[in-house]
């Protein structure tokens, strides 16, 4: 029974692992996937000629590495190498994929050494890329939300330069001088692709891939009617500014009304997992049939994924989109 014993303590670290991602991602700084103005967005882009959106994928295939542009040809590729521009990791498609894979065959070579089936060493060695995963989305999360909060200082030192007479180029020049990363490097590489000629509608929806946000939505919405329509950008700027700012001062609110409620969760759910832990210590032979049993493995298993559902639907409760 000590296999069962230890597939049991295998599953009991993935539940864990699962149930503190659920509440230590931040709810700020998410992607923005189905918003109105993401929709809007995006039919903006579908109408770009052929030519452009050319222009654009050949523009972003330089900037891979020969194997990157072979890996990304695959689609589960090509969307984590998105996922890794996302979290602001300089690691290469290639370099990533090489070293988890090697990992994972030295894991299950280690499990194989000590007498394990493949059966189960090769499905438990993918929870390698499931760390991966979840640490990619932690650092997107982590980079999109100091990205948001710098955005109203960056509106408004681009409100000044179009004030003062500057061109929209120097006043992403501006931005990228004047403030820290990751927002820095962003306006900066936009500042670089308009002085060598590139269209303003194509790297503001570069800006837009790399930052999918609410802030750079409500941005490049601007800045493009002011494009087709005309009108004041400078005061548009400042009037996205305003709100950003009532949106993150609400979203603290909500964080901090919401703060009592992530605690009483936390408890709830580590409750089993501690209470197991100290009778497995004091008094090992009342547990032992709980995993030395297989209806107290099914009991086991059925429990964890009762925890897990309750952790994300905690979680869905509390998180509100501001």
């Amino acid at each position: 029974m000590e296999e069962y014993y230890i597939y049991f303590l295998g599953l009991l670290f993935v539940a864990v692992f699962f149930v503190s991602q659920a509440f230590l991602l931040p709810t700020a700084g998410k992607r923005v996937k189905n918003s109105t103005i993401s929709k809007r967005l995006k039919e903006s882009q579908s109408v770009l000629d052929k030519e452009s959106r050319t222009l654009l994928n050949e523009q972003y295939l330089k900037s891979l590495s020969p194997l990157d542009r072979k890996l990304v040809s695959f689609g589960f590729f090509s969307n984590m190498k998105k996922n890794l521009e996302l979290a602001g990791l300089s690691w290469s498609l290639t370099q990533v994929v090489i070293v988890t894979s090697m990992i994972q065959l030295c894991f299950i070579l280690t499990l194989v050494f000590f007498s394990q089936p493949l059966y189960v060493s090769v499905p438990v060695s993918f929870i390698f890329w499931l760390i991966l995963s979840f640490y990619v989305v932690k650092k997107t999360a982590s980079r999109l939300s100091k990205f948001e909060e710098q955005f109203p200082e960056a509106l408004d030192i681009m409100k000044r330069m179009l004030i003062v007479g500057s061109p929209i180029t120097q006043a992403f020049n501006e931005v990228g001088n004047e403030l820290s990363d990751p927002i820095a490097s962003e306006f900066k590489n936009t500042f670089n692709l308009l002085n060598y000629g590139y269209d303003l509608r194509l790297a503001i929806m570069q800006m837009v891939e790399r930052n999918p946000t609410v802030s750079m939505f409500a941005f490049s919405s601007a800045v493009l009617l002011q494009k087709e329509t005309g009108g004041n950008l400078s005061e548009n700027l400042d009037k996205v500014s305003k709100v950003l700012r009532g949106r993150f001062k609400l979203g603290r609110k909500i964080k901090t009304l919401s703060a009592e409620s992530k605690m009483s969760a936390w408890i709830l759910i580590l409750v089993p997992f501690v209470v197991f832990i100290v009778l497995n210590v004091v008094n090992p032979e009342f547990m032992a049939p709980l995993y030395n049993d297989p209806r107290g493995l099914k009991m086991i298993f059925i429990g964890i994924v009762g925890i897990v559902l309750g952790a994300l639907w905690i979680r869905k409760i509390i998180n509100f989109e501001v």
